[in-house]
């Protein structure tokens, strides 16, 4: 829910000229490595590299503002590791049902394999809802919370700090404001109205408001006029964020220096990429600066933290090469994805990070490769690492099905391409998989797998292509007519639990 709720902020900032890209690691997707994920860092979730605003993102499941916060613990305030200008947001994030029928697995409590749907709830669709709000960290240090609502047992020892609000139910215009209710009109069917008694006013009669718009609360939202980009940043302000005191903003600042190639901050961020005091969190992003923008050597640069003692900065060292972006980092990640002396949670981290520079070569051939590896978690990885690449590894993905030696490689390249066919709209699957998997379809040494493949493709789009084929070869008619009417059969989906979500 917390990446679906990212991306929407992304989306909507967009709209109001912001160029947002991830400032904590990670906050627009849901990969996580839970048994070695760095604790007691927070840095805000977003960032715009041409303002230089923070926005830290709390998505929420109903309409309602409350922070999770620890009296006792500062690293777990709800404001740590923010300045008085960061930008909270909070977009509303409802759960909606899909339209895929093996979601009746886990609601019906039903084990597939060893996954337990009723517990992982795999199947879950978050889907943004309405307005996204925003305010300044400081509209709500300057109103104390309402209401302080403690945790459960098994969360810890926090508190939720509740902050009334009403947020508009539909969308329409407010039609009428009492001392009790804000009453809206939408364009079409019944009026409705939200409580609004003790909170400060933030609409007026005749406003047009959206669903999830906040229309009262004691804290100050931000105005919609103030939340357009200033695209103002300039080296001067970056070079003053990498001198700040706080770790968030020295952080910002190699951030945007290196997704907007400041070159004149060059020997700050060198300070900062030798200082043993800084955070590694800092020295890491620095590191992938002077890589990224001066091409110092990758291997040297990061070959301390790699070799560090503590796992979570080896996880971090991997994840900030991925992010220098070049082929040398490409080749480096390869070589951690190929070593199976690593720990798994390196590989893996290795393995998210050339699916996404999966514009190199040396990137898709490593996940290829991959499929070889002793380790079934690692395939996996590799898996789903070039299922994000899309349809820039399909030339490799054909090849290893139909020329590689490997079982294990053919197995692999196969189940990638099922996925993308999935995952496609159906004239993209038509130009970039049916042609390659109908030439890996002919002759007599043809894979196994291919012939799978073949069967699990639609057979409306598979006849066409292999019309000449099927004619003067009966076996390979016989078995992908077994496959295409198991796959319209009703039972098929009770035994493929494990599909990727369609394209939203």
């Amino acid at each position: 829910m917390g990446a679906i709720g990212s991306r929407e902020v992304r989306r909507d900032l967009a709209q109001r000229n912001h160029e947002v890209i991830e400032l904590e690691r990670g906050s627009l997707d849901a990969k996580i490595w839970k048994d070695v994920k760095r604790k007691r860092v927070r840095i805000p979730d977003l960032i715009c590299i041409h303002c230089g605003q923070r926005i830290e993102v709390r998505a929420k499941s109903e309409a309602k503002i409350g922070m999770s916060h620890s009296p006792t613990i500062p690293e777990r305030r709800w404001d740590y590791g923010m300045v008085a200008n960061d930008w909270i947001a909070l977009p509303i994030c409802k759960e909606q049902p899909t339209n895929d029928e093996r979601s009746d697995h886990w609601t019906r409590g039903m084990l597939v394999g060893d996954l337990s749907y009723w517990n992982e709830k795999e199947w879950v669709n978050w889907q943004p809802d309405g307005s996204v709000n925003y305010f300044r960290v400081d509209a709500f240090r300057n109103i104390p919370p309402d209401k302080i609502q403690t945790k459960g047992a098994e969360e810890g020892s926090e508190t939720i700090l509740i902050w009334r609000s009403c947020f508009a139910p539909i969308a329409g215009i407010v039609e009428t404001i009492s001392d009790s209710f804000i009453t809206i009109r939408p364009p079409v069917g019944q009026v409705k109205r939200a409580g609004r008694r003790g909170m400060e006013l933030r609409v007026q009669v005749g406003a047009p408001v959206q669903k999830n718009q906040i229309i009262a609360c004691n804290a100050n939202p931000i105005p919609n006029h103030d939340l357009n980009c200033r695209r103002v940043l300039t080296d001067q302000d970056v070079a003053e964020m990498l001198a700040a005191p706080q770790l968030p903003v020295r952080f910002s600042g190699v951030k945007l220096a290196r997704h907007n190639s400041i070159r004149s901050v060059e020997a700050a961020i060198r300070r900062i990429a030798a200082d043993a005091d800084e955070d590694i969190y800092v020295r890491l992003e620095a590191s992938a600066y002077l890589c990224s923008v001066h091409g110092d050597n990758v291997d040297a640069a990061f070959a301390g933290a790699l070799g560090a003692l503590d796992k979570p900065d080896q996880l971090e060292a991997v994840i900030a090469i991925g992010e220098v972006g070049n082929a040398a980092s490409a080749t480096l990640l390869a070589a951690i994805l190929g070593d199976a002396q690593r720990d798994y949670f390196l590989r893996s981290a290795a393995a998210y990070c050339l699916g996404r520079l999966g514009s190199f070569e040396t990137s898709r051939t490593a996940l290829i490769r991959a499929f070889d590896a002793q380790s079934h978690r690692v395939r996996e990885d590799a898996l789903t690492a070039l299922a994000e690449a899309g349809f820039g590894a399909i030339a490799e993905l054909l090849a290893g099905l139909a020329g590689s030696n490997s079982a294990d490689i053919q197995a692999g390249c196969a189940e990638v391409v099922r996925w993308l066919a999935h995952r496609s709209d159906p004239e993209a699957v038509m130009t970039q998989i049916v042609p390659g998997v109908a030439q890996a379809l002919q002759g007599q040494d043809r894979t196994a797998m291919a012939v799978w493949l073949g069967g699990q493709l639609p057979a409306d789009i598979m006849r066409p292509a292999l019309a000449a084929i099927l004619d003067t070869d009966a076996r390979l008619a016989y078995a992908l007519s077994v496959a295409w009417a198991f796959a319209q059969s009703w039972i098929a989906p009770l035994h493929d639990g494990f599909n990727p979500p369609m394209a939203q």
